[in-house]
Order: structure tokens, then C-alpha cells, then sequence
């Protein structure tokens, strides 16, 4: 399928950015919807390389959310040659096999990325006087950048980073595309910046399309987009100025917990792999700012415990949300929740909360170590708590976890790797046996002939 992203310079927003549109079959000329006044009012006129990226990545996901996997020969794996206007296109189609890998990596799908000249500025300065945008502030020194997403990862990777140097300025960026992650990103924001006056700000972006209904759900490539807001931000403020990507280790892998669960039908949004295909992208397009996960070899139960400020996290801990399911509530026992309770995520957060001691059913709409929902049930919802059940029967041994790791992708520290694994999945096998109904625990493998 060959899709085309064109600008029309003749027709701008208000914010100074062409008019960007993703044509192609079923696409039927879709506008990125990219409100760029946040970042032109809070980092001033743009880095063209940083902004071809930030394009490149909403573009890529326009296509994501939009060209149907139904449409693909297999019903799920699409072939996807998109064509983008850029600044350089030399120094883009240097990148632009790296670019597909970690694109086809995300998504599963067959990516082949082109680049060509733009045609026009990408953006042009608003005109002072003009509705709606004001013209950029003094420059404000931040010593790094952070992804806030509103979990509980990306509070713990801001909080050790300013606990961790009291003397340093963080600038946090947050991406939505619909009203939830913003409002939970404000609000667990609000909260942590009265702890730390004047050394954090808060930029959220909503990267989307218009007109707004999503025809694909999968949704794989969001990541390359948080990135990207991420590196333009740091890229804009400093060469020198590093990007914060906190996400545990253990979600990061994504450690296949069913063989069905190896291929594409994972999310790999901070693996280890992506990571580093990403950097070399960064590098060869000469934006240097050092890209990092802090969190990379910890499991999330290890990122709760090791927090600098523990305290200051146990009381911020239940405005966060990690779930992957929050928008299905038909069947919660307590909709009110912010957390499914059943989905891989929830399932880990549980279990890391456990570590210190303050996880409780209660706050989830579903509660499974008291069977409001069981691996052995037919529905859909319980497709992840088995998978995760499966897995822990089957990873018994570090060569099952070495074997299933590699089967994804190779990483470094391999060894590294396995053991923050097998230390994962022990948190679970804990929480399970700790607080896990007879049936979880069962399923899980913890119990045997009627014994725990």
C-alpha cells in the first residue's frame, strides 16, 4: 500500500505549521493533527531535523491508527511504503532502513519508508498580533528532559532524577491523544511539582488525526512518537541534554509469556532492541542528545522499593494509572477504578506494590487474587491472566527464559536480561502465593496434589 504525506504551505495553522495531510487507500486524506503552539511557546523556533522527526513519527502513526490490519492478505501484517517530505532527504535515507526495522518491530507490520524534498517550510514563525499564539518565552535551562506518561514508571524516573540532583531543572513531556492521559498526567503532575518549586514544567502535546476516529486499535507505534516529542524537546534545549525514558525492565523485555505471545501480538514499546535502533537512527541524523531508560534493568517491583523518595511515592501512587485496558469497564466490580486489574501491566504493578507492602484489590475494577476473575474463564478479558499463569509455569528454568527472550529479538546484557526476568517473574510467584485465591495459585503452578 503506498501512502503519501504532503504539506501545503499555503494553508498554515495558527502555531506557523504547514498543513500536513497521510493520503492513501482507505486513508482518504487524513490531516495530522500535531497543535504545535506548546512546544513553539516553550522551546522557541524549531531544529528542522528534530521537527522532520517529530513529523516522520505522527505521520507513521497516522498510518498505525488508520489503514486497517483487516485490509492486510494475513488480516494483520500490513505492507506499508510511505512517503514523507523532509528537510534533508540525503541524510534520511541514510537512516531509512533502521527506520523500518524499528518501525516493523513495533507494529509487526512491513514498513519502507521514502523520503523527499519538502516542498515548503515546515514552519514559519506566527506573525506577532496573531489569534491564539503567543510568540516564545525567554528560553527556560532544563539539565533534562523526562517522558511523563501518568504511570507509575515515569513518576519513579522523575522522582530519582530530582531527588537525585537537587541542584538540576526537569522538563517533562507528556503525549495524548484523547482526554484520559491528559487530565491523569495533569493530575499526578500538580501533586509531584509541590514537592520541587520551580524545577519542573510540565508540556503535553496531543499528537492525533483528523478526523479523529481511529479505524485501526492496535495502536503499536504510539512509543516512536513519545520518543520523538522527547528528543525534539531535549534537542531544543541543549545538544548535551539527555532524555529520560523510564520504563521498568520487566514491561520493557515484554518476555512472551505464551508462545502466540513472541511474534508481533506483543507491544515492544521500550525494548531494548527498539531502544537501540532508535539511538543509531538519533545519531546518524546528528541529533546527539543520549537517549536512556533508568530503569532498564529493574523490575517494577525493584523501581518501587529502590525509589529515592518512597514515601513521596507511596502517597502519589494511586493518581497513577498503568493499565492497558482502562477504557473497558463494562464488567469492573468497581468502575470508579483507574486501574483494570487483570491486564499484563496491572497484573505487574500489583505485584510490585506487594514488595512494599501496600498493593490492595480494591483499587482495580477487577480484584483476581479474589476470582472476580479467573485464568480459566472463557473470556476475553482473561486472555492476559492466563498468559501470565502459563508463563509462570513454563519459565522455570533460566534457559526457558533465555530461549524465549532471543526469540524476540537479541539484547545486551543477554545474561543481565535473564536475570531481571527470573527476578520478575519471582515477584509474581510471591504476590500470587501471598494473596492469590486457591484457583490463582493453582493456575500459577504454586500449588500441587492439593498442597501450596
Amino acid at each position: 500500500m503506498t501512502i503519501s504525506v504532503d504539506f501545503d504551505g499555503t494553508k498554515r495553522r495558527d502555531d506557523g505549521l504547514a498543513f500536513i495531510t497521510v493520503d492513501g487507500p482507505q486513508l482518504k486524506r487524513v490531516e495530522l493533527d500535531l497543535p504545535f503552539r506548546n512546544l513553539y511557546r516553550s522551546l522557541g523556533s524549531p531544529n528542522a531535523i528534530a521537527l522532520d522527526l517529530l513529523v516522520v513519527a505522527g505521520a507513521c502513526y497516522v498510518v498505525d491508527k488508520t489503514v486497517k490490519r483487516k485490509s492486510a492478505s494475513d488480516a494483520w501484517t500490513r505492507d506499508l511504503h510511505v512517503s514523507i517530505p523532509v528537510s534533508d532527504p540525503q541524510r534520511w535515507e541514510k537512516v531509512s532502513d533502521r527506520l523500518n526495522t524499528a518501525l516493523s518491530f513495533l507494529s509487526g507490520d512491513v514498513w519502507r519508508t521514502s523520503f523527499r524534498q519538502s516542498p515548503c517550510k515546515l514552519f514559519v514563525a506566527p506573525k506577532a498580533g496573531r489569534k491564539k499564539v503567543l510568540p516564545p518565552g525567554e528560553p527556560e535551562t532544563f539539565e533534562a528532559v523526562s517522558l511523563f506518561s501518568g504511570g507509575l514508571d515515569s513518576l519513579i524516573g522523575s522522582l530519582d532524577y530530582l531527588e537525585g540532583n537537587p541542584k538540576h531543572r526537569l522538563l517533562l513531556i507528556g503525549h495524548y491523544d484523547a482526554p484520559g492521559p491528559r487530565s491523569q498526567q495533569k493530575e499526578v503532575y500538580d501533586q509531584m511539582r509541590t514537592h520541587f518549586p520551580e524545577r519542573t514544567k510540565l508540556v503535553q502535546v496531543r499528537v492525533a488525526q483528523r478526523p479523529k476516529k481511529n479505524l485501526e486499535s492496535t495502536l503499536r507505534s504510539r512509543s516512536i512518537v513519545f520518543l520523538s516529542l522527547g528528543i525534539y524537546a531535549a534537542s531544543e534545549i541543549g545538544e548535551t541534554v539527555p532524555l529520560l525514558a523510564p520504563e521498568n525492565g520487566m514491561i520493557a523485555l515484554n518476555l512472551p509469556m505464551t508462545p502466540s505471545r513472541s511474534g508481533s501480538c506483543s507491544t515492544r514499546t521500550m525494548h531494548p532492541f527498539y531502544l537501540d535502533t532508535f539511538r543509531s537512527i538519533l545519531n546518524d541524523l546528528g541529533l546527539q542528545n543520549e537517549l536512556v531508560n533508568p530503569l532498564a534493568l529493574k523490575t517494577k517491583g525493584e523501581c518501587l522499593s529502590q525509589c529515592v523518595d518512597l514515601s513521596l511515592l507511596t502517597s502519589l501512587t494511586l493518581r497513577t494509572v498503568s493499565c492497558s485496558h482502562g477504557s473497558r469497564r463494562q464488567d469492573w466490580k468497581r468502575k470508579s477504578a483507574t486501574n483494570c486489574g487483570y491486564c499484563v501491566p496491572c497484573l505487574f504493578r500489583r505485584a510490585s506494590l506487594h514488595v512494599t507492602k501496600v498493593d490492595s484489590g480494591k483499587e482495580y475494577g477487577i480484584d483476581v487474587c479474589a476470582d472476580e476473575l479467573k485464568a480459566d474463564s472463557d473470556k476475553i478479558s482473561a486472555d492476559d491472566l492466563r498468559a501470565v499463569t502459563i508463563g509462570l509455569r513454563h519459565f522455570s528454568t533460566q534457559a526457558s527464559i533465555r530461549k524465549a527472550i532471543i526469540s524476540v529479538a537479541r539484547v545486551e546484557p543477554l545474561d543481565g536480561y535473564v536475570n531481571l526476568a527470573n527476578r520478575g517473574l519471582n515477584e509474581l510467584r510471591r504476590w500470587i502465593a501471598d494473596k492469590g485465591s486457591v484457583s490463582l495459585r493453582t493456575a500459577a503452578g504454586l500449588v500441587k496434589d492439593g498442597h501450596a
